[in-house]
């Protein structure tokens, strides 16, 4: 097996909200700190219009700025929007016109794979199997906390992927599913909330505990309001069951042969390059199995609750690349 590293412009999205960089120079950073080679970006945060009115001199730049950083596109994360309208959810025709363009642009731009989402239904990837294909593109549904491999969503998917039998058809790993513990900063954004001690024990115990997301969530809330706790913290809490999954890492080999892109999601690299909330090592042995090279996009969502001034992405994805390689046996 072979992971070829790289990065998801997403992790930077505290520099790209503050307007430092246009997307190519956003682009031409990752070259020059060396955070390729590969590359993904998510279509709707960085390309304006995208994705039927995308300025061609926009799409040019972008090309150029890839091919003069000798970085390789891995990834276009596309966006389902099946809940785009607040009076009913896309229909199956809407859904299949809404996700053409956006296939057929991943195509043009030479993106090998399409990052889709679970609102999806199997009826809808049918039909947009044979545009995959005409594109000469891969769907990769992205399996993302709360779900992990045997969720019931997830499952419904490997299900209509083992009816239509396409190599156009697979999966995007998230190790955001099989978190071990919950990020360290985090804790600390709730506390700065007014998130006591002991609200933090009460949400370690329920995070930790079996049951639904949203049933360990209720359960935090219920003692949180006995312990007094403040409603802003509680509120911000909920991200905890939703952001940080506690899926079995081992249930990834059941996927394997349909892994199209990995997301190395991570909160946290610390002086020894280990990650105290995402059992990397475990995870990576489980990946060597994987008998072909496959892209893994570094990404850092620790923007999700750090401010610009905290942290710097790009250092981060640095030292998540320095992992990496370590745990992988090689050199720096």
């Amino acid at each position: 097996m072979s992971i070829v590293l790289g990065v998801t412009l997403y992790s930077m999205t505290n520099e790209w909200l503050a307007g430092r960089f246009t997307l190519p120079e956003l682009v031409d950073e990752v070259g020059r700190r060396g955070l390729g080679p590969g590359l993904e970006l998510i279509g709707f945060q960085s390309l304006r219009g995208f994705p039927g009115k995308v300025d061609k001199a926009e799409l040019k730049a972008l090309r150029e700025a890839l091919d003069r950083n000798e970085l390789r596109p891995t990834s276009l994360a596309s966006n389902a929007d099946v809940a785009r309208r607040g009076s009913a959810w896309m229909d199956t025709d809407e859904s299949v016109e809404y996700m053409r363009p956006q296939i057929e642009l991943a195509g043009e731009l030479g993106f090998p794979v399409v990052r889709t989402q679970v609102g999806l239904t199997p009826q809808v990837l049918e039909r947009l199997e044979p545009i995959a294909a005409k594109a000469n593109v891969h769907l990769g549904m992205e399996v993302h906390a709360p779900e992990g491999p045997n969720t019931p969503k997830v499952l419904a998917t490997r299900e209509a992927y083992d009816r239509i039998g396409s190599e156009h058809l697979g999966f995007v790993p998230d190790f955001s599913s099989c978190m071990r513990a919950i990020p360290p900063g985090m804790l600390d954004k709730l506390r700065g909330a007014g998130l006591s001690e002991r609200g933090v024990e009460a949400l370690v115990r329920a995070w930790e505990s079996p049951g639904p997301p949203f049933q360990r969530y209720g359960t935090f809330a219920e003692e949180a309001q006995a312990l007094g706790e403040p409603g802003l913290p509680v509120g911000q809490a909920r991200l905890v069951f939703t952001m940080f999954g506690r899926e079995n890492l081992e249930d990834w080999r059941e996927v394997l042969p349909q892994v199209r892109h990995v997301h190395g999601k991570f909160y946290d690299v610390d002086e020894s390059l280990t990650s105290p909330s995402i059992d990397y090592q475990a995870i990576l042995d489980v990946f060597a199995e994987v008998d072909r090279e496959i892209t893994m996009s570094s990404e850092w969502e620790g923007h999700a609750y750090l401010d610009l001034e905290d942290q710097d992405a790009f250092d981060m994805v640095a030292q998540h690349h320095a992992m990496c390689r370590r745990m992988m046996g090689e050199s720096a």
